[in-house]
């Protein structure tokens, strides 16, 4: 694949194609799934907002606690929002009887993240909300354009992550887009690719894996760019917020572990191997094993894709989806980096051809961020096992065969 440059991406050629998924098909069922999320969002909107449903609330309900920490900061300080009882009083005043836990979402980002919601503390809170997600999208989709053909963009607009995420109200889109707009111009303009990395370090165990692979590939500018982005960012937080902002982050920290290994309520929602494993076994010490295990394997994944030549699209997927399998502490909404992932992973393959099963997997894939939401209650009783850390696994294993047979001499290679 040719170095990607924040320029017009070439259409799709619409090759003769007997599968049942060819690309006719594929935007098709893109335009389809847009129409749904339009009517499914358009329904829930006005049963919120209009005819004030009991216990229903607007979309993005989980922005109110980026909204409230930010009214606090510029009320209080940065410290505030660490506190749950101030942060109550504020979310509860913007939505009453909000319908999560005990009617309190707590803060657990770094200070470094109160820098881009800081602005969002000046506007009332549904327009806030409004431009937050409308925003995220845009900026999602303005990703997708640049790493996709134009032919096939839509797919990567219309996947299910992206309806959760606007669901939800939470910021993977934002960071999703940073990840994706990084990996399509990293060859061609590495300082901006680790400018745009350093930005994701704002919910740091999302962004542990991109420092090993621009190690391994030596990609020098793009690492050191990275790395004094991410610098910059916590010496203006602590110039601006001081230093009793990361003290009170680091005290919650602490609370988060504590609430991830004694809950069992949130853990259906999480696509990690800790939370499979642990609501199979009940076992804390089983479920830290598995999963490092797992973690360690994604590690030399990524060192595997990125220390000797491949398809750049083959390292860009594995690198995704082995970054979403290290973290323990993730939700269904963070599968929006796995659209990036899909589109590296099909485009490679509409390139190279298909093998036997892969698209049926990509669809698998693709509709994997809704299986929290849908499977949630069953799992949650104890019925059935989480799909979601299986499918990042199955992923990021594909991403590896794809490296084996390229450099094998079984595949031609697109970069």
């Amino acid at each position: 694949m040719a170095a990607s440059q924040f320029a017009p991406r070439k259409r799709l050629s619409c090759a003769p194609d007997d599968h049942w998924l060819g690309i006719d098909r594929l935007r098709l069922y893109s335009r389809t799934a847009l129409i749904c999320y339009a009517l499914y969002f358009g329904i829930w909107a006005v049963r919120a907002g209009v005819l004030a449903a009991p216990g229903v609330v607007v979309p993005g309900a989980d922005f109110v606690a980026f909204w409230s920490a930010a009214k606090l900061t510029l009320a209080s300080g940065a410290a505030a929002p660490y506190d749950h009882g101030l942060l109550r009083q504020v979310e509860l005043s913007a939505v009453p009887g909000l319908p999560i836990g005990d009617g309190v979402l707590p803060w657990l980002y770094p200070p470094t993240y109160l820098l881009f919601v800081l602005a969002f503390g000046f506007l009332p809170y549904g327009w806030a909300t409004l431009m937050f997600l409308a925003g995220g999208v845009g900026w999602y989709a303005w990703a997708m354009c640049r790493t996709v053909p134009r032919g096939v963009w839509l797919a990567g607009v219309a996947f299910p992550g992206v309806a959760v995420v606007v669901a939800t109200g939470q910021n993977a889109l934002w960071l999703a887009g940073c990840a994706g707009l990084a990996l399509t111009c990293l060859r061609s303009r590495p300082v901006l690719a680790g400018i745009l990395l350093g930005l994701v370090t704002v919910k740091p165990h999302l962004a542990l894996m991109f420092p090993i692979a621009l190690l391994c590939t030596r990609a020098w500018r793009a690492l050191w760019a990275m790395l004094a982005t991410a610098l910059a960012l916590v010496l203006l937080a602590l110039l601006v917020f001081r230093a009793e902002s990361f003290a009170a982050f680091l005290r919650n920290a602490g609370m988060a572990r504590a609430t991830l290994e004694q809950s069992v309520e949130l853990l259906p929602r999480m696509p990690t191997v800790f939370a499979a494993v642990k609501l199979v076994s009940g076992s804390l010490p089983c479920a830290y094993a598995s999963h490092g295990v797992v973690a360690v394997g994604a590690l030399v994944a990524v060192i595997y894709a990125w220390i000797r030549p491949c398809s750049f699209a083959l390292r860009a997927a594995a690198l995704i989806c082995a970054g979403l399998l290290v973290p323990v502490y993730l939700y269904d909404y963070d599968l929006a980096f796995l659209g990036v992932a899909i589109a590296w992973l099909g485009m490679h393959a509409h390139r190279t051809g298909w093998h036997l099963g892969e698209r049926e997997l990509l669809v698998l894939l693709w509709l994997l961020p809704l299986s929290g939401l849908l499977l949630g209650t069953w799992i949650g009783k104890g019925i059935g096992f989480s799909p979601m850390p299986l499918g990042l696994v199955l992923a990021l294993g594909l991403c590896i065969w794809r490296v084996r047979l390229e450099r094998t001499g079984k595949a031609s290679r697109d970069a």
